[in-house]
């Protein structure tokens, strides 16, 4: 199978168990907001602003430097070295993974009472620290991997982990929510605690299998623990500040919110509402994205390693052109549509409101998320840090002055800075490393225009037959829209290929 067919598959392979993971998410999601309700979601997303830091210190950037060592030496021919790399990595990941554990697990009560200032959080935290080490590993073997573009592993794994994590969790809080929120609240930790631990037993056993098959071997020879840490680190260090200020920020927003004369309810509510659930459905198109993007770490690690300029420049031009278009017309549909998503998957007009203002972000989001997998992949890791580090900070004090003078919009416009911000540095970063072109017209232009005109003409047909609004309504109205702007599109660029041909002629 060539390179590019192998490219293809594994992207279509991660992006349609990707597609299927985040909308079983995104509606499990919705069935835990309606469940714990709003002021659960924001303790929820409180807690798990904590964890997502210590998830980060556990993993301190280790799946992405054994994708890029493991591909690069495979692109050198140095396919030796791939075990090495691994117990060098299984070294990093468990010191991490440990140390972690143990702050979260005895650092709880401190985290829960004065940091966050909600004694309520500190068991869920206890709970969740138990999930590290499993997460820590997990992340090397998820990076190996990728690395060695067997993806369908990683694909099981997650399959495998949603399934068990909404079996354990629908069960839990249906146990647990009789004695109240904060109870509901911890029964959703200890799915994610069980849930990691499985997915983490899979992917090892998954991982023998693989190094039988494949003879992975050299597990005998020094590992290489000083190559992983000069790659890790500097990711480590980049994740590791600009964790600790998204949570900075994300503690500051419901405090921020009470200071502009917001109740504690309310403010966990407004919270809850633009964070746990308009930003998740806005980043849910991401989803094919995500799938290529990672893989264009490896396919750049690779032709860096060899040299081969060319196809870098290609392959980089091909994705940034794609990824303006998708991102466009996702942008357009949910902006269109935003009112009927809220209230079809969260019950919430509220909720529409906050995914129409992102809506003109989501393609400065999509493009950053893209350009950002190419730089890693070129080696611009330590240009990245400084660049999210910088956004955070700056996240950080644009919370501090806007929120308590505009409540939860303000964040909302922190969101689109940011963003701007983070995609303008990394774009011109990418310039003048990578020589692609952009071709705007094609892009943006005829995108913006089809999927305008498809989107508006949708709505008010499926608007004279009825104003219901149903999930199955809903869906049929937006695939006769992508039906209309997909035909458009096609319709163009037949055209444009039939008068080439007629100037060649």
């Amino acid at each position: 199978m060539s390179e590019a067919k192998r490219f293809i598959k594994s992207g279509i392979l991660l992006t349609l168990v990707g597609l299927a993971m985040k909308t079983v998410a995104m509606f499990f999601g919705a069935f835990i907001s309606r469940t714990v309700g709003a002021e659960g979601t924001g303790l929820y997303t409180l807690v798990m602003t904590v964890y997502s830091f210590a998830v980060t210190f556990a993993t301190s950037g280790i799946s992405l430097t054994v994708t890029r060592l493991v591909a690069s030496a495979i692109g050198e021919g140095r396919e030796e070295e791939v075990g090495r790399v691994l117990r060098g990595a299984f070294i990093y990941s468990l010191l991490f993974g440990v140390v972690a554990t143990l702050g979260l697990f005895f650092g709880a009560d401190l985290l829960g009472r004065l940091v966050l200032s909600d004694e309520r959080t500190v068991d869920s935290l206890r709970i969740l620290a138990f999930s590290l080490v499993p997460a820590a590993v997990s992340s090397v073997l998820s990076g190996y991997f990728i690395g060695v573009k067997r993806v369908a592993f990683n694909a099981a794994v997650s399959v495998f982990s949603q399934i068990v994590r909404i079996i354990l969790t629908v069960s839990l809080v249906a146990y647990f929510l009789p004695y109240g929120t904060v109870s509901a609240v911890v029964g959703l930790c200890v799915g994610i605690t069980v849930t990691e631990a499985l997915g983490f037993l899979l992917i090892l056993l998954e991982f023998f299998y693989d190094r039988h098959k494949n003879r992975v071997n050299s597990f005998d020879r020094t590992p290489q623990l000083s190559e992983v840490s000069k790659t890790a680190l500097p990711l480590a260090f980049s994740a590791y500040v600009r964790s600790l200020l998204l949570n900075i920020e994300h503690i500051l927003i419901p405090k921020k919110l009470r200071e502009s004369g917001e109740s504690r309810a309310e403010a966990y509510a407004h919270y809850g509402i633009l964070h746990g659930m308009a930003l998740p459905l806005v980043i849910y198109p991401m989803s094919p994205l995500s799938s290529f993007a990672g893989l264009l770490v490896p396919e750049f690690a690779e032709d860096m390693s060899a040299g081969k300029t060319d196809r870098m420049n290609r392959i980089a031009s091909k994705a940034i052109n794609l990824t303006l278009s998708y991102a466009v017309i996702a942008a357009v549909f949910i902006f269109v549509f935003a009112e009927e998503l809220g209230y079809v998957v969260y019950d919430s007009y509220d909720a529409g409101f906050y995914i129409a203002t992102l809506a003109f972000v989501v393609p400065i989001m999509y493009l950053d998320h893209v350009t950002d997998s190419i730089l890693k992949g070129i080696g611009e890791q330590v240009f990245s840090m400084w660049v999210n580090i910088s956004d955070s900070l700056l996240s950080v004090l644009l919370v501090w002055f806007l929120i308590p003078r505009m409540g939860i919009m303000g964040y909302a416009v922190v969101i689109v800075i940011m963003e701007g911000y983070n995609f303008l540095l990394s774009f011109l970063r990418l310039r003048k490393k990578v020589r692609f072109v952009i071709k705007p017209l094609k892009s943006l232009v005829l995108p913006l225009v089809a999927s305008l005109l498809a989107a508006v003409l949708s709505y008010n047909i499926f608007v004279s037959f009825g104003s219901t609004v149903t999930p199955l309504w809903l869906i049929m109205k937006m695939l006769f829209a992508l039906s209309i702007t997909v035909f458009i599109l096609a319709s163009i660029n037949a055209r444009r290929e039939y008068v080439c041909e007629k100037l060649k002629s």
